[in-house]
């Protein structure tokens, strides 16, 4: 699900903001761009992340208010350095080579001269950045929860259709037995030219209403209906994302069941309907956490 959070905050000798966006993802992805002073913290802001959500990408920002990051210092290697211009001037006696070690030959030497890194404390650093990480993921768990309360809204009318549906395919499927008897006992008295053995006739519908016979499919796509509904109340509140993506992809088990079973066009239309729903109902499930 999508949301915002973001906080500025401060402590003795820095200022901080924190920006924090979620958007849409099956799992869980967490990016980060801060001053590099902040790199040794990152697992730490990934962590209070991980344990509040489960899925969404998100994107934080952390910068500096009106201050430039502390500048590490720079360090030359003397004894490196002596070392580079004997050997040098080593090399111009053995092969008589002319001029002179110049400041600028030996300045092209990266490993003479480096930078270290700054010295700010990480734990102070911590100290005030994950106050403000909690407080921004807090305004954005807000924002994810108004939208959860919604797609729940939405999700939910989508189940009242498919459970009309269900109703509609309940009531007719009893009747597609009688109509494949009829169909069957038409068909052998056109081929035959003769009223055909009732036996063998009845055999062949017992089979084939075995074939066609949708109960037990639509007893399980109600039970997994079921379960749909009530997980969002599951006090536990682990993994009902997941849980529901399980039951949409037993529901579209389900239902192509069905379809591939009925003969019947009014059935088959509230299929389609059914499947477009459960599309629908899929593409939110995937924000839930």
């Amino acid at each position: 699900m999508t949301g915002y959070g973001r906080k500025e905050v401060s402590g003795e000798d820095i200022r901080l903001t924190i920006e924090i966006r979620s958007l849409n993802n099956r799992y869980l992805d967490v990016q980060i761009k801060s001053p590099r002073a902040f790199a040794a913290l990152e697992s730490r802001v990934k962590k209070s992340v991980q344990e509040r959500f489960s899925r969404g990408r998100f994107d934080i920002f952390i910068s500096r208010n009106g201050e430039r990051e502390k500048a590490g210092e720079l360090v030359v290697n003397e004894a490196l350095a002596g070392q580079y211009i004997k050997a040098l001037r080593d090399l111009k006696e053995r092969f008589s080579l002319g001029g002179d070690v110049e400041l600028s030959v030996v300045a092209g030497f990266q490993d003479i001269v480096s930078l270290t890194e700054s010295k700010e404390d990480p734990e102070a650093l911590w100290r005030v950045l994950s106050g403000g990480l909690t407080q921004a993921l807090d305004e954005l768990a807000r924002m994810r929860a108004e939208e959860g309360a919604a797609l729940a809204s939405d999700m939910m009318a989508r189940l009242e259709t498919i459970e009309g549906l269900i109703g509609k395919i309940r009531v007719r499927a009893p009747a597609l037995v009688e109509l494949s008897r009829k169909r069957m006992t038409d068909t052998l008295n056109r081929l035959l030219g003769e009223q055909p053995d009732p036996v063998r006739v009845a055999q062949e519908i017992a089979i084939l209403a075995e074939r066609t016979d949708v109960t037990e499919e639509l007893t399980r796509l109600g039970s997994h209906l079921s379960q749909f509904r009530a997980l969002p109340d599951d006090s536990s509140g682990e993994g009902i994302g997941r849980k529901l993506d399980f039951l949409i992809q037993e529901m579209g088990r389900e239902t192509n069941t069905i379809a591939s079973k009925s003969m019947d066009a009014g059935i088959s239309l509230d299929i389609v309907t059914i499947k477009a729903e459960l599309e629908k109902i899929r593409e939110q499930v995937q924000n839930i956490e």
